[in-house]
């Protein structure tokens, strides 16, 4: 179920890409930041509806970068779904 997540992101934000794109894609969208609790990483709750079941579904997406401040992997948990307010 997050798989439309995860192509959304490998598609947009390919691993390379600068802390500034992932910020400014995720603010753009008006997804929540959240504090990371290590360095070096930006974590974010990703909210999507799911076409074939027309169901919200929410990931907590961390990214990780390297020294350089490019991006170098992504991990995904499906957490439970917010009530948008």
């Amino acid at each position: 179920q997050l798989k439309p997540i995860q192509e959304m992101i490998e598609t947009q934000l390919p691993k390379g890409s600068t802390t500034e794109r992932v910020t400014s894609f995720l603010s753009v969208r008006g997804y929540e930041l959240q504090n990371p609790e290590k360095p070096g990483t930006l974590v974010a709750i990703i909210r999507h509806i799911d076409l074939q079941t027309v169901r919200p579904v929410t990931a907590r997406v961390t990214f990780y970068f390297d020294a350089n401040g490019k991006l170098s992997a992504v991990e995904m948990t499906r957490i439970p779904n917010q009530p948008i307010e």
